[in-house]
């Protein structure tokens, strides 16, 4: 019997219907469980995707009952900023109420069960995409980006030169050690890439 495949476009809207993925990070999500580069999902690679997506079900539904702290069926944009702020994801504080804004659907100042998959998916998504760079870029894995590594990536990234690359590393390297830990590369990244 010949395998069954199935495609990017449909493993993606899958992911955006379950687990509330945005299209561009669900696409990233499904390519990583193409385990042979073919450009689809064979049965067993597709088994592993929907195990995947049972698993952050779950995950989800206990996160939420985790910072609903009262027990209220809501999350307030206060309680999801600090969850934003916190490991793993140490977002910028600056970065935090423009994602929160985009997820409260009906503006009423907090998140129910549906809005929460969307925003920490979202969330979730830019942390391991941000994680997935910062490793690569640090070669010696001492959790920290040398003057260097990070010059060449935002020369190569926006073009900028030395100088000004040199500037942006200054700006963002809040403990002044003239390296970038994890949280101040997420605040550069996020700068340069929204």
């Amino acid at each position: 019997m010949a395998d069954i495949f199935i495609s990017f476009d449909d493993a993606v809207e899958i992911l955006k219907k379950e687990l509330h993925y945005p299209q561009e990070k669900a696409l990233h999500f499904v390519k990583s469980f193409d385990k042979n580069n073919d450009g689809k999902l064979s049965s067993a690679e597709f088994s592993a995707f929907r195990k995947k997506i049972e698993e952050a079900k779950v995950t989800l539904v206990q996160k939420f009952m985790e910072f609903d702290k009262d027990g209220n069926g809501y999350i307030t944009l206060e309680e999801a900023s600090n969850i934003l702020q916190k490991e793993p994801f140490s977002f910028p504080v600056d970065r935090i109420p423009r994602l929160l804004k985009r997820f409260d659907k009906d503006s009423n100042g907090k998140l129910d069960i549906q809005e929460f998959a969307g925003f920490f998916a979202e969330a979730k998504a830019m942390n391991d995409e941000i994680s997935e760079q910062f490793s690569r870029l640090d070669k010696d894995g001492n959790g920290l980006l040398s003057p260097s590594e990070i010059i060449s990536v935002i020369i190569q990234h926006t073009g900028f030169d030395p100088s000004t690359a040199e500037h942006m590393l200054q700006m963002f390297d809040t403990n002044q050690d003239g390296c970038l830990n994890k949280t101040e590369f997420m605040a550069l990244w996020t700068s340069m890439f929204g």
